[in-house]
C-alpha cells in the first residue's frame, strides 16, 4: 500500500513537467516569430529606401540631363543668330570700294544664355574644349567689333586703310567660319547625346 502511495506521489510530482515544456516551447515560437517579425520589417524598410534612393538618383539624373539638353539648345541658337547678324554685316563691309559704315551700324554681341550659363552648374557639364571655343570666339569677334581703328577705317575709305580692311574681314569672317564649322556642329552633337540620355532616363522611370 505504501509502494502505492510513493508511487501516486511520484506521477503526480512528474506530471506538470509535460506542460512546463509545452509553454517553454510556446514561448520560444513566440520569440522566434516576433524576431523573423522584426527582420521582416528592418529589411522591408531597408528595401523601400533603396528603391526610393534609386528611382531619386535616376531622376535626379533624367532632371540634369534635361537641363544640358535645353542648355546646350539655347547656346546652339544663340550663336546662331549672332553668326547669321554677323554674316550680313560683314558682307556690308567694304573692302576696297563702297559706302562707309558708320559707328551707330556696327551690331553687338547677344549674349543673354551665353551670360546665364555661366550661373548655371549645368554649363560644366559641357565638354571644356566646347566651352573654350565658344568663350575664345565671343571674345576675339567683340574685340574686333569693338576696335576703334576697324570702326575709323570702314567709316572713312581711304586707299591706305584698303589693306587693313582686307585683313580684318578676313579675320572677321574666320572667327564666323569656325564658329560655323567647328563649334556648331560639336553642339548639335552634344544636344543629341544629352537628348538620348534623358530619353533613356525618362523610359526607366516609366517603366517602373
Amino acid at each position: 500500500m505504501a509502494k502505492i502511495a510513493a508511487a501516486h506521489l511520484q506521477e503526480t510530482a512528474q506530471s506538470p513537467r509535460p506542460a512546463g515544456v509545452v509553454s517553454a516551447i510556446r514561448r520560444l515560437q513566440f520569440l522566434v516569430v516576433q524576431f523573423f517579425t522584426i527582420l521582416a520589417t528592418v529589411v522591408g524598410v531597408y528595401l523601400a529606401g533603396y528603391v526610393g534612393f534609386q528611382r531619386n538618383l535616376e531622376y535626379g539624373r533624367l532632371v540634369k540631363a534635361q537641363q544640358k539638353a535645353d542648355l546646350l539648345m539655347a547656346v546652339h541658337e544663340e550663336l546662331k543668330q549672332n553668326m547669321v547678324r554677323l554674316r550680313k554685316f560683314n558682307e556690308r563691309l567694304p573692302a576696297d570700294v563702297g559706302t562707309g559704315v558708320t559707328s551707330s551700324e556696327w551690331p553687338h554681341l547677344r549674349l543673354f544664355v551665353w551670360q546665364a550659363a555661366g550661373h548655371s552648374s549645368s554649363a560644366f557639364d559641357m565638354p571644356p574644349k566646347l566651352l573654350n571655343d565658344i568663350q575664345a570666339v565671343y571674345a576675339d569677334v567683340n574685340e574686333l567689333l569693338n576696335n576703334a581703328e576697324a570702326r575709323e577705317s570702314f567709316r572713312s575709305l581711304t586707299a591706305s586703310n584698303t589693306f587693313y580692311r582686307r585683313q580684318f574681314k578676313e579675320s572677321f569672317n574666320a572667327q564666323m567660319t569656325f564658329a560655323e564649322t567647328s563649334i556648331l556642329p560639336a553642339l548639335n552633337n552634344e544636344i543629341s547625346l544629352s537628348e538620348l540620355l534623358a530619353k533613356k532616363y525618362a523610359s526607366r522611370d516609366t517603366a517602373r
